[in-house]
Order: C-alpha cells, then structure tokens, then sequence
C-alpha cells in the first residue's frame, strides 16, 4: 500500500471519528434537554429560581443587541407570571468596561422586576460557568434557564448532567442572515464539544469563591 493511500484512509478514518464525536454530543444534548426547553412561559414549573445567562447589550456594529432584548423580555415575562421566586442574572464582568450583568439587571427593573429580586453574579464567563456557580455558589435549587433556543438546550444539558432540576425557556429568535446563522450554527457546534469536555473532566468554573445565599 502507498503511502499516500494510507495517508488518505488515515485522514478519512479522523474525519469519520470527528463526525461521531460530534453526533454523540449533539444526540446527547437533545436526549438531555428537549422534554425541559419551553417556548411558552405556561409550560414553565413553578416555585423555581430563573438565571438569564449573559448577553451583550449593543452588537459589535454599535446597535441594540435584540437577543439581549429577548431574553429580557422573556424574563420579565417569566416574573410577572408568578411561577419564579427571582432572577440570577450571570454573565462576563471581565473588565470594567463591559458589564453584562449590571446591563441585565438594569434592563429587567425597567421592565418592572423588583431590584431586590434579582442576583448578580459576575463570574459566568462561559454557560458552563454559570451553571455550576448556580448550583455550588447560590445553591438555587429548581431552575429555569433563559436564553435563544440552541443556548438554552446547552444548558439545560449541562445543568442535568450535573443533576440539577433543570428546564428552560426559549427566548424568541431574532431575524438575521444567513451567513449569521450558519456562523452561529457552527459556534454551538463548537460550544458543545466544550461543553462535553467540561462535563468529562469535572472542570471547575474559573470563578468559585464563597457561597452566596439567595435572598429569595
């Protein structure tokens, strides 16, 4: 056998395992989420903690961010139907210029969620990272995750792969291109063979520190 004929099957045997990879993680990730991802907030649990998970308020262009705007609103929906005690709201606070949480909990008190009922958490670089500090940091018992579809079901598939109680509510889906939406399929795609990584290695979030008790 030639040499380039081996380095042709090699190359087609990897591609081959790639693909494996990532069926499994996607087959995973639906068994784990589909039955607890929501498009209506009456089909939500009730008595549960809701963490909005972190978004940026303006685009790179400068414009409103309407996934930001989305999930707020599908917060704030969430509130005024009674089924949740309060929000977390968890995203990157990396420098001090670029504060997702405080931009959240702003947008959800003009929204008419009570300040005193929603929790910043700083430390949710990665939705892995808010997952696990939702758990081990406010010990929020039943939650209900809040973001786009795709988000939302990554997730939920952590946080009960964890073992958390765990459902989610899909905020809507704004209209983009599609050249957008193939860049943010692809972006998922990848998030998710992270996500499977984080899960298999047991990785803590890099931000733990003291538990927080909610006060709600």
């Amino acid at each position: 056998m030639s040499l380039l004929r081996k380095i042709c099957r090699l190359c087609i045997c990897f591609m081959l395992m790639c693909v494996g990879i990532i069926v499994s993680v996607e087959l995973w990730t639906s068994m784990r989420s589909t039955e607890y991802c929501h498009d209506s907030v009456s089909d939500c649990g009730h008595n549960r903690v809701a963490v909005v998970l972190g978004c940026s308020k303006y685009f790179s262009s400068g414009k409103p961010n309407s996934y930001f705007r989305g999930r707020m609103e599908a917060a704030a929906a969430l509130w005024k139907s009674g089924r949740i005690r309060g929000i977390i709201v968890s995203g990157d606070n990396s420098d001090r210029y670029y504060n997702e949480p405080k931009d959240m909990r702003a947008a959800l008190v003009k929204l008419g969620v009570p300040d005193e009922k929603i929790v910043s958490d700083f430390a949710g670089l990665r939705t892995y990272d808010s997952v696990v500090r939702t758990a081990r940091i406010f010990n929020a018992g039943a939650v209900t995750f809040i973001s786009q579809p795709d988000h939302v079901a990554r997730a939920v598939a952590i946080a009960r792969g964890l073992g958390m109680d765990a459902e989610g509510l899909n905020a809507p889906l704004p209209p983009v291109t599609r050249r957008t939406r193939c860049i943010q399929f692809l972006r998922e795609r990848a998030a998710r063979l992270a996500m499977a990584v984080d899960l298999i290695a047991h990785r803590n979030p890099a931000h733990l520190g003291r538990k927080q008790p909610l006060p709600f």
